[in-house]
């Protein structure tokens, strides 16, 4: 199997435009997918105001790393929250919100994040093919990537010890797992050291 893989790992690492992308999840199981997580954002907000009804909110635009902060940043700015930020491992937050207008808040959170709704790839929800191209991706791009600026990061557990095949890769993000130096932005290594390869983003079915 392996010997099958190699020039498609030659092709990543060149960077040549002839790879074709990995099949991505299909329409139906992107949309499954993002109402799961909006399921799980709304559940906690509604435990303030459990009577209050969910709004009916349509998705915008699907974010990734390069572009969720500055989407929901803008979109609570325009929702009167000027204060409000976003960190890549914080999400969003205001705090200069008082206790008492709390669920307002969350709401403006619940409808921002709804309109520009994480891509489920970023979520975990991948194909088979997505699963066994990050593997690859990560093992030789991400890793030897964030050691090279100072990063401590354990390799990827070798295929067969983390699941059937190539699934549940999504829970080796090195990003996730690494010790970052010290005062190192991740923004500045998610810019140098991108945790998914551009061909991971393939056209849905």
């Amino acid at each position: 199997m392996l010997g099958a893989l190699c020039p498609l790992l030659v092709i990543v690492l060149a960077g040549c435009s002839s790879t074709p992308d990995p099949t991505g999840i299909t329409t139906a199981q992107r949309k499954a997918a993002t109402q799961a997580d909006l399921d799980l954002r709304w559940a906690q907000v509604q435990l303030l105001n459990p009577n209050y009804s969910r709004p009916a909110i349509a998705v915008i635009k699907y974010s990734d790393y390069l572009d969720e902060g500055p989407l929901l940043t803008t979109c609570m700015h325009r929702a009167g929250y000027e204060k409000a930020q976003w960190g890549f491992t914080t999400g969003l937050t205001d705090t200069g919100v008082k206790l008492a207008a709390r669920f307002a808040l969350d709401l403006a959170i619940y409808t921002c994040e709804a309109k520009y709704p994480a891509d489920p790839l970023e979520l975990g929800y991948l194909s088979d093919a997505q699963e066994e191209y990050l593997y690859y991706y990560w093992s030789n791009e991400t890793v030897p990537c964030l050691r090279s600026h100072g990063a401590k990061v354990a390799n990827l557990a070798p295929v067969g010890q983390f699941g059937e095949g190539y699934e549940d890769v999504g829970a080796l993000n090195p990003f996730q797992h690494a010790d970052m130096p010290y005062g190192v932005p991740v923004s500045y290594l998610t810019a140098v050291c991108p945790p998914y390869p551009g061909q991971l983003y393939a056209k849905h079915k």
